[in-house]
């Protein structure tokens, strides 16, 4: 099978999600066309695997700017054509999605193609209502023109419909999970709380520092947000609260493994990888109540949600007080419901089904 992606940022959790898919479809010639932002890492080619190739797409670009799109898309366009025989074209983040769709209607591809948004637009809060319209309008206009939407959670599904984008299906992100159940660690004192990623508006730093800053000197507590960002400085550190900066991956593997909660502030997500991660190793979960984050929580069984800093603040409190054993049995849960929901294992089922049917359907329209 011959699958083209095209994303215009080759970066973050797109690329991670490009190197799990590819890796686990071994058996399929994958051409990624993409552009590049800031954190593309230099060595990008040599990330992936033999059975892939990738195309640079040189006027691809995150503003929205008309004469440049018109060029990016000719480009793709060209991009495309360049490429025989596509038997799957799937469209990764909101300019990938646009433009491909419209390559993907005007190439005859709009029965194969896929998008898969890896995060909602206009689920956004760091721009203006009458910028999430526009985009909500945007993503309308595209989705009439070809192809399905995969939702990467069902509550992002619940919002892409709310707001009459059609053909929607769920296909949950996925992370590679252990298959023996990680060393179940009895709660500390202090109680380490913790979040990995970088610090942007996204993730809601003011929220953390305030939600921390409420503890200052409670000896039963400490704060950690591992990764760094352009945000840095809206956490005050002190004793109780510390930001590590940028780390290796085994760093992070090492301070993920310390902390006793994880903790998520942000505004808004798809399914967040951070939170799966924390998940794979049996960690319960404290998560501000937004789309992606409401999907990897069961009946409060592995952690609870919040809308507030007040709720988190009266939540941190309620889990002082849970004995130990019913933390460990919040982090079997926790580990449990990654295995059970969000492996890689089912990522690869899941896609593998949705290309073959396709693929399916257009042989039986042929030979009609």
């Amino acid at each position: 099978m011959k699958i083209v992606h095209v994303t215009e940022c080759l970066s973050g959790g797109v690329l991670t999600f490009l190197l799990n898919l590819t890796s686990q479809l071994d058996q399929d010639e994958h051409i990624i066309i993409y552009g590049k932002r800031d954190n593309t890492p230099d060595n990008v080619e040599s990330l992936f695997k033999k059975n892939v190739s990738l195309i640079y797409w040189k006027n691809a670009q995150r503003e929205i700017l008309p004469k440049q799109d018109f060029l990016a898309l000719k480009e793709l366009l060209y991009r495309l054509k360049s490429v025989k025989n596509i038997d799957i074209l799937q469209l990764h983040s909101s300019k990938a999605g646009v433009l491909g769709r419209v390559a993907a209607r005007m190439l005859g591809l709009q029965q194969r193609t896929f998008y898969l948004p890896h995060g909602v637009s206009f689920a956004r809060q760091d721009v203006s209502s009458r910028k999430r319209s526009f985009y909500i309008l945007i993503e309308k206009i595209a989705n009439a023109f070809a192809g399905k939407v995969i939702a990467c959670s069902h509550s992002e599904k619940e919002l892409l419909i709310s707001h009459g984008i059609k053909n929607v299906i769920v296909i949950n992100n996925g992370i590679k999970v252990s298959e023996t159940e990680p060393d179940y660690k009895i709660p500390g004192h202090p109680l380490v709380f913790g979040t990995v990623g970088r610090i942007t508006y996204q993730k809601n730093p003011e929220l953390f520092n305030e939600i921390a800053r409420h503890f200052n000197g409670d000896k039963r507590v400490r704060f950690i947000w591992i990764g760094d960002g352009e945000l840095r400085n809206e956490i005050q550190e002190n004793e109780q609260v510390q930001v590590t900066g940028w780390l290796t991956p085994s760093e992070v593997q090492h301070y993920l493994n310390q902390i006793d909660i994880y903790i998520s502030t942000s505004l808004w997500e798809g399914l967040p990888l951070s939170v799966l991660e924390a998940m794979n190793c049996g960690k319960p979960l404290l998560l501000s109540d937004c789309v992606g984050n409401v999907d990897t929580i069961k009946n409060g069984n592995n952690g609870f949600l919040y809308h507030t800093a007040a709720d988190a603040i009266r939540m941190v409190e309620k889990i002082l007080l849970i004995p130990s054993q019913s933390i460990l049995q919040l982090e079997r849960e926790s580990y449990q419901m990654a295995r059970d929901n969000f492996s890689l294992k089912s990522l690869k089922i899941s896609y593998e089904s949705l290309y073959k049917n396709v693929l399916f359907k257009n042989k039986r329209k042929i030979l009609k």
